[in-house]
């Protein structure tokens, strides 16, 4: 260690020295029993409180603070030096707990770190200072047997409420700067300040035992306190429970509140017994809240990455299927050429070939499209024209599109006698896109000699367009999942029939862009009916 630094943690072994002295002289005045037993000790949150922040190499200082401050109020040199011991070991042991035990944080800002806090720390490090103070004072013939008890109950308290109401304002304003927020934030806080000054004020001003009961209003405080915690976290807790208890302990001092007993130290006995539970009560729920409040951090910052994520793909997947199209359309066009014999004459199995190929550059164009709808959608790109559509017109459109599936599979296509004026809002390519995906699919799912149906109705103030086959029907476990992107009732590589899985998540959402739902009705071995309800036109 160099010289300097010598200095430095010298300096800062004299600087905590001297503010434990003070502090300590300022509890002792209070009506201590037995002259050293003092209900009111913040040199135990303030010891506390530095090696917590700066490490337990400081605890010399605690030694030299306490020594000092009983050996100028009267104490032998070995008693004052007992005390003094037992003062050290209470801050230390405290430490090595909370380090050990809990991987204790400063801020509190966790319920573990206060739930860990109240019981090594205020609870059961201060009774190692207590028995070792209090048996010094009775090894020295200061304190008899029978105040054995009454001594070391007001020690244990007075260390107690030290910790639990100096340490955490000192902690938790060392862990992190302030943040002055917004005006309005800054001025609700003046307010809070003001209101806790007023309130004690009020409280331990006035004439003793002032109000309906004895503790009747010293209860004005939690609702303040709950202000503090739910609107400033764990360090407005803290912060209004140290303001109010320093205000209390000087009126209570003086005579005045809800607290006074014929004798101060019974007076102090009453006001500390309320306020370590207040603060012990304060502390948890102050941590409750910051917890909650990382949490909904946490889970807004986690959000907005995944949204920023799955933007980011919905446009990969637009590029990607935009870029695909071009060459496939190329494909087509050169499949054309060649079918009309531009470059010669084919054969019947040429022929054959290039059908092949025409079915599945159409097939995979369609795929491609889902991709590309899906990715818009997923982008919040797509465009949606609402207009009044007759629905007679849109379903005529159906039966051509896929015409050549149906003789292929022989089955049997109606359509359904519906109003000719029926109307519906919609855009009208995108209600094409939804009934045209209801059709393909029941061809898909529809065995040879099917029939498949098409039809439309009004139902009040909607129109019900339906679509309806006689296929292989969806477990009626399954029929929830089938509008989720990808999903598939069939998976894995021994799948009977082709797709990606998008088809009926993309008119879901193209449905609901338009104001309407889709209806999925289906029974294993019977076949479905899937519908899109829509805004009367």
């Amino acid at each position: 260690m160099t010289v300097a630094a010598r200095f430095r943690y010298a300096l800062a072994i004299a600087a905590l020295a001297s503010v434990y002295l003070v502090a300590a002289r300022a509890g002792l005045m209070l009506d201590a029993v037995a002259g050293f037993a003092t209900l009111v000790w913040p040199p135990s949150g303030l010891a506390l409180a530095a090696l917590l922040i700066f490490g337990k190499r400081l605890w010399p200082g605690i030694l030299i603070g306490a020594f000092a401050a009983n050996l100028i109020t009267g104490a032998p040199i070995l008693v004052a030096l007992g005390i003094g011991v037992g003062n050290t070991l209470e801050a230390v042991l405290a430490v090595y707990a909370l380090r050990r035990l809990s991987e204790f944080q400063v801020s509190l800002e966790r319920v573990v770190d206060v739930i860990a806090f109240i019981v090594f720390a205020a609870g059961l490090s201060t009774m190692v200072a207590a028995t070792i103070g209090v048996t010094s004072l009775y090894l020295g013939s200061i304190v008899s047997l029978p105040q054995y008890a009454e001594t070391w109950r007001a020690w244990w308290l007075g260390d107690l409420i030290g910790d639990l109401l100096v340490a955490p304002v000192l902690l938790v304003w060392a862990s992190a700067p302030p943040k002055l927020g917004r005006p309005l934030r800054r001025l609700e806080a003046l307010a809070l300040g003001i209101s806790v000054i007023v309130a004690s004020v009020f409280i331990f001003g006035g004439p003793p035992g002032r109000g309906s009961g004895i503790f009747a209003q010293a209860y004005l405080f939690f609702p303040l306190l709950i202000w503090a915690a739910l609107r400033f976290g764990q360090r407005g807790a803290v912060s209004t429970a140290f303001i109010v208890s320093v205000i209390a302990v000087a009126g209570t001092a003086m005579g005045h509140g809800p607290f006074v007993r014929p004798a101060l130290h019974e007076s102090l006995f009453a006001l500390q017994t309320f306020m370590g539970v207040g603060a012990a009560t304060f502390l948890v729920m102050g941590a409750s809240i910051s917890e909650r409040r990382s949490a909904e951090k946490e889970i807004r910052f986690a959000h907005a990455r995944a949204a920023e994520a799955n933007l980011a793909k919905a446009e990969f997947l637009a590029v990607m299927s935009h870029e695909l199209r071009t060459p496939l359309n190329a494909i087509s066009g050169y499949v054309d050429l060649m079918s009309l014999g531009v470059d010669g004459s084919l054969s019947e199995k040429q022929r054959t070939s290039l059908m092949r190929i025409q079915l599945n550059q159409r097939h995979l164009l369609s795929l491609i499209d889902d991709v590309l709808t899906f990715a818009k959608i997923e982008a919040g790109k797509l465009t949606i024209d609402i207009q009044s559509v007759l629905v007679h017109d849109v379903v005529e459109t159906l039966e051509p599109i896929v015409r050549p599936d149906l003789k292929k599979k022989k089955l049997d296509f109606v359509c359904a006698p519906c109003d000719s004026g029926l109307k519906v809002r919609a855009d009208p390519e995108k209600l094409r896109q939804i009934l045209l995906n209801f059709v393909t699919n029941a061809i898909k799912f529809t065995a040879p000699q099917g029939h498949i149906r098409v039809g439309a109705e009004q139902l009040g103030d909607s129109v019900r367009i339906w679509v309806s086959d006689t296929g292989i029907g969806i477990p009626a476990d399954q029929i929830a999942r089938v509008f989720e992107p990808f999903f598939q009732v069939e998976s894995g590589s021994t799948r009977r029939y082709a797709g990606i899985g998008l088809g009926l998540a993309i008119a879901h959402d193209i449905a609901r862009a338009m104001e309407g739902e889709i209806l999925l009705e289906s029974q294993i071995g019977q076949g479905s009916t899937v519908s899109v309800v829509l805004p009367s036109g």
